[in-house]
C-alpha cells in the first residue's frame, strides 16, 4: 500500500497529554508510510510544535467556541486534503468532525479517546453538555483506540461494541529521559538548594489533579523536615489557590512553581520522588515519564494507572483525597533510599519494556491500514 494520508483534529488551546502524544506518534508515523496533516482550532503552543517537526498544520482560528460554521470549514478542508482516515481528540474535534465526515461516506473516522468526561469537566452543565456532544455523534464514529483498560471499560459500559475498541497505550520517548547533567546544576537554575529533598509533580495545574490534597500534606511535611522542598511544573486555574495556601502556611520559599516548561525530562532530575495525586488520568503519562527518568513514584491508582502500577514493586500506591497517607509515603521514600533505588529501577524497566513510543505507532499504524481496508 502507497502512504496513507492520515488527518488528525484536535482543538490544540492547550498542551497537554493528548497534544504531546500526537506530536510523538506523527514524527514516527511520518517516517513509516504516513502522511500526516493536522487540524486543530487554536494557533497556539501545540501549532508551533507541529510547525518545528515539519509537521503540516491547518489552524481553523476564526470561529467561535461552538461556532457551527466550523461543519463547513471542516468540510472544505477534508475535500480538499481527500484524508484516508480522520483521526480526531477531545470533545470539540470529535462532534465537528463526525459531523463533517459525513460528506466523505468512505473515509473512517477513528478516535482517541484520552480521559473519562465526567472528571474533565468538574461543571455540572458543562459536563451535560459535553457528554451529549459526544455521545449523540458515536453513531457516526467508525473506531474508538482507548489508552487503558479502564477507558476501554468505560465505552463498553457505554453500550460500544468490544470490537469497535482497540487498546493502545501510549508511548514514552525513553531514550530523552537519560540526561547526564549535573543534579545541583539544574536545582540552582529552578531555585532549590542543592541538599534538598525534592517532591515533584508534572501537570495541569487543575482541581482533577489533586494538588490541593498535596499541598496539605506538604504543609504537615515542612513542619518536621526543614529540607524538603516541591517542584511544581505545569500551568493552570489552581495555580493562584496553591499559592494561596502556601503563603498562608508559611512555606512558599519551599514550593516552586516553574509553570510550563518544555525541558520536562531535564526537570525530572531535580526530584527524589515523584508523586501524583490525582482524581484521575487517561493513562498517567507523567508518571510513565518519571518512571523512565528513574524516579521513585507515589501515586493513587485511577484510570489507566493500575495498568501498569504495582504497589510496592515499581512504586507506592496511594488514596485518592488523602494528604495524611501522602504525607506518610513520602517519609517512608525519604528514610529508604534503598527502596527508593529499587522503585525506580523497577519502574524504568516496566517503561522500557511496555511503553515505547515504537510500539504505540506500530500499533496505531496497523489498525489505520486495518480500518482502510474496511472501507
Amino acid at each position: 500500500m502507497s502512504k496513507m494520508k492520515i488527518l488528525h483534529a484536535i482543538g490544540g488551546g492547550e498542551f497537554g497529554g493528548a497534544e504531546q502524544h500526537i506530536l510523538e506518534l506523527l514524527e514516527i508515523l511520518s517516517r513509516h508510510s504516513v502522511d500526516p496533516v493536522v487540524v486543530c482550532f487554536y494557533n497556539a503552543t501545540f501549532a508551533e510544535e507541529l510547525r518545528k517537526r515539519n509537521i503540516r498544520v491547518i489552524v481553523l482560528d476564526t470561529y467561535g467556541r461552538f461556532d457551527f460554521r466550523l461543519v463547513k470549514g471542516l468540510v472544505r478542508v477534508f475535500q480538499e486534503e481527500k484524508p484516508d482516515l480522520i483521526h480526531s481528540h477531545g470533545v470539540k474535534a470529535n462532534f465537528f468532525c463526525r459531523i463533517a465526515a459525513r460528506s466523505l461516506p468512505r473515509v473512517p473516522i477513528v478516535t482517541t479517546i484520552h480521559s473519562v468526561l465526567r472528571y474533565d469537566y468538574p461543571n455540572p452543565l458543562a459536563y451535560f453538555l459535553a457528554s451529549r456532544m459526544e455521545l449523540w455523534t458515536r453513531k457516526w464514529n467508525d473506531h474508538y483506540i482507548a489508552i487503558s483498560n479502564s477507558i476501554k471499560q468505560s465505552l463498553e459500559s457505554d453500550g460500544v461494541k468490544p470490537e469497535e475498541i482497540t487498546l493502545i497505550h501510549h508511548g514514552i520517548p525513553i531514550e530523552e529521559f537519560a540526561i547526564e547533567e549535573d543534579v545541583a546544576t539544574i536545582r540552582r537554575e529552578l531555585g532549590i538548594p542543592e541538599n534538598a529533598f525534592v517532591i515533584g509533580t508534572v501537570s495541569r495545574l487543575v482541581a482533577v489533579k489533586g494538588l490541593n490534597d498535596l499541598m496539605q500534606a506538604f504543609i504537615l511535611l515542612a513542619k518536621d523536615y526543614p529540607h524538603i522542598h516541591w517542584l511544581v511544573i505545569g500551568d493552570g486555574p489552581e495555580k493562584t489557590v496553591l499559592q494561596n495556601m502556601a503563603r498562608e502556611a508559611n512555606v512558599s520559599e519551599r514550593v516552586h512553581f516553574a509553570g510550563f516548561r518544555k525541558d520536562v525530562p531535564r526537570c525530572l532530575q531535580a526530584m527524589d520522588t515523584f508523586i501524583s495525586p490525582s482524581y484521575s488520568e487517561g493513562l498517567g503519562l507523567s508518571l510513565l515519564e518519571a518512571m523512565a527518568a528513574k524516579k521513585p513514584v507515589i501515586s493513587t491508582m485511577v484510570g489507566g494507572i493500575s495498568d501498569f502500577l504495582v504497589d510496592y514493586l515499581n512504586g507506592l500506591v496511594i488514596s485518592t483525597k488523602n494528604p495524611e497517607e501522602i504525607r506518610q509515603n513520602v517519609v517512608i521514600l525519604m528514610e529508604d533510599e534503598g527502596l527508593r533505588t529499587k522503585l525506580a529501577e523497577a519502574g524504568y524497566k516496566t517503561v522500557k519494556e511496555e511503553y515505547t513510543l515504537t510500539h504505540m505507532a506500530m500499533k496505531t499504524k496497523e489498525l489505520y491500514r486495518k480500518l482502510i481496508r474496511a472501507k
